[in-house]
């Protein structure tokens, strides 16, 4: 499908590449995915320019977002063949530029959950190329070694956890909304400091499993215990989030040695106060 629709924006003069990324580009589709297909120009089209584009291809449902400066791009979305697509379009010069954040300046900025620097990174490195080899050939080369500073920002930047105790007092008062929300935090936490941890750039927090099994550095069994952590009861789903939390600041210290986590470990194992007994 992706062989079938970029040849319309190819024929565009200013269209430098184009590339297919996310779960079709992995291989790890299923029945509810899209096709996601970027578009490098060397001057960004007009709104009215990738709308008849899109219209003379005969898609359905086009919409597109508002340009933003926090994304950098025209995304776009259509039906096409029954399929959604989800287009999305830059500057060569803002792809280069997010190269340069990335592998020079140790950029771990997001954008609410999404490290989108880091994820457009990802996406280059994985891509499926359909149109201008050399080009997207330049910034693999680019982001082939993942910088250890940049492991050490992601690192630093989510070591913030609370002191745990909260959690046990959570769980015991149970007070599960609260809870679960908060293990969602700390999960999350966990995986950016894994990602670093494998130098692999941020794609995002979909086909988790898929990223875990990827990862070399992890506690053992990692992506079962977070499914115990959400599905067993929830005084057992706190001891494991615990355990997990733990044997991933141990993996820090061994792998990232230059990383201190004397007061993250402090701050972990802190105690609230507690009365005696029981208050009347």
């Amino acid at each position: 499908m992706a062989q079938k629709i970029a040849p319309a924006f190819i024929a565009n003069p200013k269209v430098e590449a184009c590339f297919v990324f996310g779960s079709a580009a992995l291989g790890i589709s299923d029945q509810y995915s899209d096709l996601e297909l970027a578009f490098i120009w060397s001057q960004l089209p007009s709104v009215e320019d990738l709308q008849a584009t899109a219209q003379s291809v005969g898609v359905k449902g086009w919409e597109i977002e508002p340009y933003g400066a926090a994304k950098q791009a025209w995304l776009e979305q259509f039906y096409l063949y029954d399929m959604k697509v989800e287009a999305g379009h830059w500057a060569r010069d803002t792809i280069n530029s997010i190269v340069i954040d990335v592998v020079e300046c140790y950029d771990v900025s997001q954008n609410g959950l999404v490290f989108e620097k880091q994820a457009t990174a990802f996406n280059l490195q994985h891509a499926i190329v359909l149109y201008g080899e050399d080009i997207i050939k330049h910034w693999q080369n680019r982001l082939s070694h993942y910088p250890e500073e940049l492991a050490v920002a992601m690192v630093q930047k989510h070591l913030k956890f609370r002191p745990f105790d909260g959690q046990q007092i959570l769980t015991e008062r149970f007070e599960i909304p609260m809870l679960y929300e908060n293990n969602c935090t700390i999960v999350r936490w966990l995986l950016n400091l894994l990602f670093g941890l494998n130098r692999i750039y941020h794609p995002g927090f979909k086909w988790t499993r898929y990223f875990v099994e990827e990862m070399n550095i992890k506690p053992p069994d990692f992506f079962s215990r977070l499914e115990r952590v959400f599905q067993s009861d929830a005084a057992s789903g706190t001891r494991e989030l615990r355990q997990l939390s733990e044997e991933t600041f141990d993996l820090v210290e061994k792998h990232l040695p230059r990383v201190d986590l004397t007061q993250q470990r402090e701050t972990f194992n802190r105690l609230y106060p507690k009365w005696k007994l029981p208050v009347q």
